[in-house]
């Protein structure tokens, strides 16, 4: 069990901030939680601080299965040593479950190479680079405003020197952070694999990995709606009912900041911009019977807003659609790449497709629409990697028949 957990605070408003716990006491850290009111009188997203100490609460659980005070550090003019630097950096390369509590007295493999300075990571360990990035660059953020709030309060008794230290913590966690590709290798399933897709998601397939009927109901138009919206988990997850007008077939992906009614400790949010979708009967059809037949069923569901619940009937949890394609790969492990954002990749692979032939900026704007991105965005040339890399294929071919014949 992890010594340090997150509270969401609720504001009033619709307004959650999160703060570090320490779990024995039940006490905030009071460090961490100046930190957390400093990024929020940033008017930083509610997301971004989510994620800013949830990094934090890594660097406590090493600081504290070494037994590192960060106060008495400063006292003595220091701030981490090199040892706890490579911990903090493995740490934040490493999944959360798969991380350990040394005080249980049960240490793995894995930890027994982290104290040696010598940590591997297993292929299932470790986190994208991209994320350990991220966290490292929140650890970073936070000793820097700690070493500040520290030499303000006079803690050191040489200031120059605990800059000093400072300063060298924070370079070489900074030496320590993953090279991170600037283009994205994520690409959207192959035309082949939609058909088996369909077939073993549907909630009458033998062979469907999810047992009560409720599940297969909820995660087959989970599935059908991320791949016929092309929308993000959160924007799915943020959908309320009232969101819907099955007379007119649209949907609404509204932006709603701090939403009142979202009580997830990850609140549901829309990353781009809102826009208004179209349904189609098959769509509409889906969604009525899953209001009106499926979603009912579940006790809490009648007081909830949001479209998607949990088997209890409380709002879906995001890490929950996460949960949902995990069990999928592992019950179909020939869609092993296969993920919510995978499904946003195919819907604009193929959109692309569709409109081979037509004006270029038109459809520019209307994918840009349709992903909620800026007009002027360019993100699109992420999106669209394998059907470029599939025209590119059909080029080559074609030259290279003309060079044989």
């Amino acid at each position: 069990m992890n010594r340090y957990g997150l509270r969401i605070v609720d504001l009033g408003g619709g307004e959650k901030l999160p703060l570090l716990v320490d779990e024995r006491t039940s006490v905030g850290v009071f460090e961490a939680t100046a930190f957390s009111l400093h990024l929020r009188d940033r008017a930083l997203k509610a997301k971004t601080i989510d994620s800013a100490m949830r990094a934090v609460q890594l660097l406590y659980e090493v600081l504290a299965e070494t037994n590192v005070c960060l106060i008495e550090r400063a006292e003595g003019n220091e701030l981490l040593r090199l040892s706890e630097v490579i911990a903090v950096a493995d740490r934040c390369k490493t999944r959360a479950e798969g991380h350990e509590n040394l005080a249980d007295g049960v240490i793995s493999l894995a930890n027994v190479r982290r104290k040696k300075g010598t940590f591997i990571h297993s292929k299932d360990d470790a986190v994208k680079p991209k994320t350990a990035v991220i966290r490292l660059h929140y650890i970073i953020n936070f000793l820097s405003y700690f070493s500040t709030q520290a030499r303000l309060q006079r803690l050191p008794n040489d200031g120059a020197k605990f800059l000093e230290a400072t300063e060298l913590t924070l370079k070489t966690l900074g030496s320590k952070k993953p090279v991170v590709s600037k283009t994205s290798d994520r690409q959207g399933l192959p035309k082949e694999a939609e058909a088996r897709l369909f077939e073993v998601i549907h909630p009458d397939f033998a062979g469907n990995p999810w047992k009560s009927s409720f599940m297969r109901y909820r995660n087959h138009l989970i599935v059908k709606l991320l791949f016929g919206l092309g929308v993000r988990k959160g924007e799915l997850c943020g959908i309320k009912l009232e969101d819907i007008n099955f007379r007119e077939g649209t949907i609404f992906i509204a932006k709603r900041t701090d939403d009142k009614d979202d009580r997830r400790g990850r609140p549901a949010t829309t990353k781009t911009l809102p826009r208004l979708l179209s349904l189609n009967d098959e769509m509409r059809s889906l969604l009525l019977h899953y209001t009106e037949e499926v979603r009912p069923s579940r006790r809490r569901a009648e007081y909830n807003p949001y479209l998607l619940v949990s088997d209890e009937g409380n709002e879906l949890a995001l890490n929950s659609i996460d949960y949902i394609f995990s069990s999928f790969r592992q019950a179909f492990p020939e869609f092993v790449q296969i993920s919510s954002h995978v499904l946003r990749h195919t819907i604009n692979e193929r959109f692309a497709e569709m409109c081979e032939g037509k004006d270029a900026s038109l459809v520019k704007l209307i994918q840009n629409y349709l992903m909620g991105w800026e007009k002027s965005s360019k993100t699109a040339e992420i999106y669209t990697k394998g059907y470029v890399q599939g025209k590119a294929k059909e080029v080559l071919m074609a030259l290279q028949q003309r060079v044989f014949k």
